[in-house]
């Protein structure tokens, strides 16, 4: 080895390897053809590797393709120096490249050892062929699954939508019949004279009336919700009456049960918002309902607070509330928490379940899951639940101008000289209503917070109507009523009792001691300003930009050949809503209608009049004619 060192690249005292052959011509170039035709399929070797190498990057033996493309290098140029050798003796050079290639030969030895037992694993052809017959079985089993699941989706959706249909189409049939029933209930509580023993029997039918229309509500609602059809209508409104008319009759359930009722408000909270009032309302009552129903001692408490707001870029707040409903009532075990969302689904005993369908939580998980939220529940068996839900919700500033538009258009004041109401209630939330509703419209409101203080003003400010609360400290609603009634200047002045009681007794005993009207709350500002315009003989002045709707129907009828009619999906919305016999939701679009596009004004009447007088039938009629 020093040798080599010392002369790598020196042949003194060598021969050329052609002497070995005694330059015989055809032997020399024998081995000269050989030595370079095995040199260049050596060298074409590599490159083949080095492209595979490059098309194939996820083959995991790249390693020893390097080593083995190294190895045939080395070898190819051994065969080169084997023909330089024939005429230049420089054996040192020829002997290194044989010990490089030695070395490269043995390194590849080496990396094929590893390498052999993951090469065993690969499959053999024959394998290949078994897995891919198992593969193709599969595809083919797996597409006949699909197929499958497909028809049972087609059937399952059909099934769907025939129930959808059927619940819708029984809802209708029931309500045409309740609308009937309770609103005669009603005009006869109101109007005959009837002995104790009727009175009791006419409350009777009409709360079971409710009690079944509600039962009929919750059917058409999942019925609407499976079929995707469910939506939400926001407006705008106060809050804080929104939040005591739902706590004022849930009270009155607690105080039946004796149990505690306790409201907490966070003190940030908007005083109008942006949401669909009729859901939100619907939602908590019945998580409040609920925790009612299972709650035998203790407490129910009712929380509102905010948990974050952001400005955007309308300059407007959005509100993130929480509501939520804490109860120290029977609980509920794990396994059943994860089923109280399904439809008809029930917990506790028989006795409470029989008081409902199964239907509230899941109609109301599905309305918040609209509002982009979802209620979430935490309970343990034998202490309590809590339940609670978080909504974004936008600040209403105008909440009270938008509840003064009526069919005519925005009531803006009225003929006449001014007016003096006296609003009597202990709730400030509830006289704020009545205030922002009635002064920007040329009211004068004076305010007293109990019946004594109601009396004390009104020998001050001898209003021209009285709207007063039943339930108040020191003098409640009834003996203010029947003060009132007993002194000279207050003998004819209107009356109107108001309160969040769903007794009849309460409303039949607040006219008899002397009101003219009874106002339930939550206070809806269509009502009340339509009762002010019958009892003070008001004539309303407008805005004039609606005004186009005050058309007789006969009037719409001679223009029936001009009418300008809404869209199909529209009239589509409405026949469904006539097919339910869902008079308020199409008294209520048919007021959207008119306030979007005056065109439609004679269309709308026509749609008011047949609903008012419930003509379903023939405003089914009426709306297929469009339809068609």
């Amino acid at each position: 080895m020093p040798t080599f060192f010392n002369y790598p690249f020196h042949s003194n005292g060598f021969i050329p390897h052609g002497h070995c052959y005694l330059w015989q011509t055809g032997l020399v170039w024998l081995h000269i053809i050989s030595d370079a035709t095995i040199a260049f399929a050596y060298y074409s070797i590599p490159f083949l590797l080095i492209y595979f190498i490059y098309k194939r990057k996820d083959v995991p033996f790249n390693g020893v393709f390097l080593l083995f493309g190294a190895f045939i290098i080395a070898c190819g140029t051994g065969h080169l120096m084997d023909i330089w050798t024939l005429w230049y003796p420089d054996y040192w050079i020829a002997g290194g490249l044989k010990a490089l290639t030695a070395i490269i030969s043995i390194y590849t030895a080496f990396a094929l050892f590893y390498l052999m037992p993951q090469a065993l694993t690969l499959p053999s052809p024959a394998q290949l062929e078994v897995i891919n017959g198992v593969l193709s079985t599969e595809i083919v089993e797996r597409k006949r699954i699909e197929k499958e699941l497909r028809q049972a989706q087609e059937v399952t959706q059909n099934s769907s939508q025939a129930k959808s249909e059927f619940l819708a189409n029984m809802s209708h049939e029931l309500r045409t019949p309740l609308n009937g029933i309770l609103g005669y209930t009603q005009i006869i509580q109101r109007t005959e004279s009837l002995s104790e023993k009727g009175r009791k029997g006419l409350s009777v039918i009409y709360q079971c009336g409710s009690h079944l229309l509600t039962l009929i509500n919750d059917v058409l609602d999942l019925s609407k919700i499976e079929a995707r059809k469910l939506e939400l209508y926001p407006v705008d409104f106060y809050l804080p009456a929104f939040i005591d008319s739902v706590a004022e009759i849930c009270r009155i359930r607690a105080e039946q049960k004796v149990i505690a009722f306790n409201v907490e408000l966070d003190a940030d909270l908007p005083m109008g918002i942006h949401a669909d009032e009729k859901r939100l309302r619907q939602v908590l009552i019945n998580l409040l309902s609920n925790a009612m129903k299972f709650t035998h001692q203790g407490s129910v408490t009712f929380k509102v607070q905010v948990i974050d707001q952001e400005s955007n870029a309308n300059e407007k707040t959005n509100y993130k509330i929480r509501f939520q409903v804490v109860d120290t009532g029977t609980g509920i075990i794990p396994e059943q928490a994860e089923k109280i969302f399904q439809p008809f689904e029930q917990v506790g005993s028989q006795k409470r379940q029989s008081e409902g369908t199964g239907l509230g939580l899941a109609i109301s998980q599905n309305i918040v899951l609209l509002m982009g939220s979802q209620i979430q529940v935490q309970s343990e068996f034998g202490k309590g639940s809590t339940f609670w839900f978080e909504a974004k919700l936008p600040e209403s500033k105008d909440w009270a101008k938008v509840s003064r538009v009526v069919e005519q258009g925005t009531i803006i004041g009225y003929q006449g000289q001014r007016r003096t109401i006296l609003i009597a209630d202990d709730k400030w939330e509830n006289r704020s209503v009545i205030v922002n509703l009635l002064e920007p419209v040329g009211f004068t409101v004076v305010e007293a917070s109990q019946g004594q203080e109601a009396w004390e003003q009104s020998l001050a400010h001898k209003p021209d109507m009285v709207i007063t609360d039943l339930v108040m400290p020191i003098l409640d609603g009834f003996e203010l009523i029947n003060r009132l009634r007993q002194s000279r200047p207050f003998k004819e002045i209107p009356i109107i009792a108001s309160s969040a009681s769903v007794f009849a007794a309460d409303q039949h005993k607040s006219i008899g001691v002397g009101a003219d009207a009874f106002l339930p709350k939550p206070i809806e500002a269509e009502t009340l300003l339509e009762m002010l315009r019958q009892f003070l003989h008001l004539e309303w002045i407008f805005d004039g930009k609606i005004d186009a709707i005050k058309k007789t129907y006969k009037d719409g009828l001679d223009q029936q050949k001009e009418m300008t009619f809404p869209s199909k999906e529209v009239l589509q919305e409405l026949l469904e809503l006539a097919q339910d016999g869902d008079i308020q939701n199409i008294l209520e679009m048919a007021e959207k209608l008119s306030a979007s596009d005056e065109q439609l004004n004679v269309f709308v009447q026509q749609i008011v009049h047949l609903a008012s007088n419930f003509q379903l039938k023939g405003l089914e009629s009426f709306i297929k004619q469009y339809i068609n």
